[in-house]
């Protein structure tokens, strides 16, 4: 999906549109709300814990939908001293985040807008990954950031003192948590990511599979995928001739070796610039001197 400095160029902008006056901290959170838990996912893999890697991928794809991330959302924003605008601000950018996730052209993957009532991944198709158009977003994205830090924040929200309120926010960030658990069957037989295949071992045989990113490995014996499950499949068809990022369609031949039907290298690392973004956004909720100006409080009932 596109790296983070993508959305911070495409949602900033937006953003900067639709409010003249906006905590640039919550503006770029929102940005990256739908990714925590792709960032969580991997942290645990890094770290090797001892988790099902099939029900840490569903669990990672209930945690991102549109409806659980929301909660999230609403636990950040009843923390502040506004909660309506605050809340507005990240979920707007939370549905934005997805929508511009499901313009890329990618292979066995896209976003969930309709969960938990559907869980059938959503993709528009619209550009490859390898497209100018995400090049120079990021360029566009990273400068954003830089200008927004430099010219200091028009609207500056302070965090909520009262015990209750922090409450409510446990009791938020608690459902996000929660939220996917009872959900996880309906997401396995959907097949979102190609999971339930992947995890029937025994009748992959003939079935269909979308890989997004996979590790090529071009060797004397042959080539290999090495798939996020971290199992390695024997592949055969229209091949590259050296290692590589690939994305494809496939059809199982055999439950150990994939026949690519349709097949796209990867050049571009997606990393660096993501990784670049989230230091980036670390620095925004970094405090200094001029850098807010104290708006009022919303009123926060009768």
């Amino acid at each position: 999906m596109p790296n983070t400095l993508v959305h911070f160029a495409a949602q900033g902008a937006a953003s900067h549109t639709l409010w003249r006056r906006i905590d640039v901290r919550f503006l770029y959170l929102g940005c990256v709300l739908p990714d925590l838990p792709w960032i969580l996912r991997r942290a645990i893999v890094a770290f090797g814990r001892p988790v099902d890697g099939f029900d840490l991928r569903l669990y990672t794809m209930g945690l991102a939908a549109l409806a659980v991330t929301l909660l999230l959302a609403g636990a950040i924003a009843v923390a502040t001293t506004a909660p309506r605008r605050v809340f507005a601000w990240l979920g707007l950018n939370a549905l934005l985040h997805l929508l511009l996730d499901a313009t890329e052209i990618k292979f066995g993957n896209g976003v969930h807008l309709l969960a938990p009532f559907s869980w059938r991944m959503t993709s528009f198709d619209l550009l490859p990954g390898e497209s100018p158009v995400y090049l120079m977003a990021t360029l566009l994205g990273a400068l954003l950031v830089v200008w927004d830090m430099a010219r200091g924040r028009s609207e500056a929200v302070g965090w909520e003192r009262r015990p209750r309120r922090w409450a409510l926010a446990a009791l938020l960030a608690a459902a996000y948590l929660a939220a996917p658990l009872p959900l996880l069957g309906a997401i396995e037989a959907s097949d979102s990511y190609s999971v339930r295949t992947l995890r029937d071992r025994d009748t992959r045989t003939g079935r269909r599979v979308g890989l997004d990113r996979a590790h090529f490995l071009a060797t004397p014996a042959g080539g290999f995928l090495e798939i996020w499950t971290g199992e390695r499949l024997r592949a055969t068809g229209t091949l590259p001739d050296r290692d590589a990022t690939v994305s494809l369609y496939g059809t199982f031949l055999a439950p150990d070796v994939v026949r690519a039907d349709q097949l796209v290298v990867q050049r571009h690392d997606r990393d660096w610039p993501s990784y670049l973004g989230l230091a980036l956004l670390a620095l925004v909720f970094v405090p200094r001197a001029g850098w807010t100006r104290n708006r009022p409080a919303e009123p926060s009932g009768p």
